[in-house]
């Protein structure tokens, strides 16, 4: 499974507010796990791995990991939800309890996944801090609390927003994409898409090594600088085909293609069709 098929749903959300009272043994969940320190502070542990649940930490518990809530030393309250990243199991649709480690079978999961183009969502996904999923993570459980209508479509959006945030704070940090210069050489792609872009003439316009340039662009899009590019040229040939009365010749050119051989190609391989065909469905 990939990031991009994520498309949860969320089976039971609810507030868990412990003390120094509570007591629980390790168990195994048969559907995912979140919880989200809103006040206090607590431990979880995953496996042999302690993690520390202070306010705003995010754990996230994949079906059939054993996990263990440590009794606090005062009170700690988390926002907890149990998920599967897919709509494949949602006949299951009342809370399903975990299981003790030694009673656990593995045909008892509901819905597990392995993401083979992510590894930051392998068994745990783990945040000390990420304030900035406290409300929107207030919302879906008032969603689901209140249950109005289409609430389990829209939770279900909401959570995986959660996620994509999430996976998009661990390579970047909180606000990365503003304090990153990223955002500032990506408005410049946008600015300049038709010339002839270079990491190294990018790294002398903002004074970095043609190197960082290169490093910063895969880690925030994922893309090359010339993957990144030509996706950023097809956009705006796309849109010239649907609008402009250009000829694909033209806007080949003004896009930044100087082989139209090479613009239908790559427009044929992003878009499935020809410029041509495309146009002519517009």
């Amino acid at each position: 499974m990939n990031v991009a098929e994520i498309n949860p749903y969320i089976r039971y959300a609810r507030y868990m507010a412990l003390n120094e009272n509570s007591c629980f043994k390790q168990v195994v969940p048969l559907d995912a796990r979140l919880f989200y320190t809103v006040k206090g502070q607590g431990k979880i542990k995953v496996k042999e791995t302690e993690y520390e649940m202070t306010p705003h930490a995010l754990l996230i518990i994949h079906a059939g990991v054993p996990y263990c809530i440590e009794t606090p030393d005062s009170s700690v309250e988390y926002m907890v939800l149990n998920f599967d990243y897919t709509q494949n199991a949602i006949r299951h649709n009342l809370p399903v309890a975990p299981v003790p480690v030694q009673s656990f079978k593995r045909d008892m999961l509901l819905d597990v996944h392995t993401f083979a183009d992510s590894e930051d969502l392998s068994e745990v996904l783990y945040i000390k801090e990420i304030e900035t999923l406290q409300k929107k993570l207030s919302a879906i459980l008032d969603e689901h609390i209140h249950k109005i209508l289409y609430y389990e479509n829209k939770t279900g959006h909401m959570l995986a927003q959660c996620i994509f945030e999430s996976l998009r704070f661990l390579k970047m940090g909180d606000d990365g994409i503003r304090r990153s210069p990223v955002s500032h050489i990506l408005s410049y792609i946008h600015a300049n898409y038709p010339t002839n872009l270079t990491n190294a003439a990018i790294g002398e316009r903002f004074g970095y090594h043609p190197n960082y340039i290169s490093f910063v662009i895969k880690r925030m899009t994922g893309m090359s600088l010339r993957q990144y590019l030509i996706h950023v040229r097809l956009m705006h040939a796309a849109d010239l085909l649907e609008t402009g009365a250009l000829s694909i010749t033209e806007i080949a050119e003004q896009c930044g293609f100087c082989d139209i051989s090479y613009f239908s190609k790559c427009f044929k391989k992003h878009f499935g069709t020809n410029p041509s065909e495309y146009r002519s469905r517009s």
